[in-house]
């Protein structure tokens, strides 16, 4: 590739990369795609920290940095760092000859040229990126001050464990108790609501064991400790309790799992995990709640940390506070 172009386009997004960070620090969510990017309710004109303008259109975003303004567009999956040849000769502005270029035509000249020889790939409509290098995404932006230990949003473990499977069991298990309060006030059920209420009891109890399996494997109370900033420390004893009660019938919980998402031979498993002596029932309900307890203390610590470290957009407050900002302007 042309040497002259390729510092130009890597200084374009490198600029972007600034601007992402500099967006997500001011209250604004980095999308997860460049559709929600354009349903995002923010007002389409305001100001970043720093008094830095910015103007919402589209697909994409024209920042007014201090040092120059830039124009680009969010992917279809939300990537970050696309690039056309009008975008580079905007960023470029004043300095375009200081790159090499004359003008814009010669710009889109080796442009073709890379695309011709494969050096650059262009999947999405007007949007360009250098060959055989990684995507980067703008939910992976890290914002974080030096030193900051707690992860961004999308790569907590934690939060990890907590949206991708014990919402799902929670889901599961509201429904499971909303039909068995029907039975509690002695209601007959349809054949229906009985298979539909199988359901529910079964996949909540096995994404209760994913969720189990995932707290054990992150060493939680490690975690809390050294991978945390020090406020973590107040859920120590939450992680605790909970380590403890999970011991009484874990394993037990682990086999059901283990026979609802795998093919099995026979229904033995359902015999012994629903035995009536032990009330390993009753333990579930009491682990669940106790998950929920402590996935919500977690999630308010990192609500707190977001907002006095200046990860603004990382925080549903702010985004809620943003929309119900606009919907007061309107």
């Amino acid at each position: 590739m042309n040497e002259n172009l390729y510092r130009l386009i890597t200084d374009f997004q490198a600029a972007v990369e600034t601007a992402l960070k500099l967006m997500c620090r001011s209250g604004i969510k980095m999308p997860s795609s460049n559709y929600e990017w354009v349903k995002y309710n923010i007002p389409g004109v305001g100001e970043l920290e720093g008094g830095i303008k910015y103007f919402k259109h589209g697909a994409g975003c024209k920042i007014e940095l201090s040092s120059g303004s830039l124009d680009f567009d969010f992917g279809e999956l939300g990537e970050v760092g696309g690039f056309n040849a009008w975008w580079l000769t905007y960023f470029a502005g004043e300095n375009l000859i200081a790159y090499g270029f004359r003008n814009y035509d010669d710009v889109a000249k080796h442009m073709k040229q890379a695309l011709d020889d494969g050096e650059l790939i262009c999947p999405d409509h007007d949007l360009c990126y250098i060959a055989n290098i990684p995507y980067s995404y703008a939910i992976n932006i890290d914002s974080r001050n030096y030193q900051d230990l707690l992860p961004i949003h999308n790569r907590d473990r934690v939060l990890i464990l907590y949206f991708h499977y014990f919402e799902t069991a929670n889901l599961m298990f509201k429904s499971y108790n909303k039909i068995n309060k029907e039975i509690d006030k002695g209601r007959h059920l349809s054949q229906k609501k009985a298979f539909d209420m199988r359901i529910y009891l079964f996949t909540w109890l096995g994404f209760l064991g994913v969720v189990c399996e995932g707290f054990k494997k992150l060493n939680m109370r490690i975690l809390l400790q050294s991978e945390r900033p020090a406020e973590f420390k107040e859920l120590l004893s939450m992680s605790d309790s909970i380590g403890k009660l999970m011991t009484e019938h874990s394993d037990s919980l682990r086999v059901f799992r283990n026979n609802i998402f795998h093919l099995r031979q026979d229904a033995d498993f359902l015999h012994d995990f629903f035995a009536r002596d032990v009330g390993r029932l009753t333990w579930a309900q009491e682990l669940h709640k106790s998950l929920s307890c402590f996935f919500s203390q977690y999630r308010c610590c990192c609500e707190v940390h977001y907002v006095f470290n200046g990860r603004k957009g990382e925080s549903d407050l702010i985004k809620n506070k943003i929309n119900r900002r606009k919907k007061a302007a309107l």
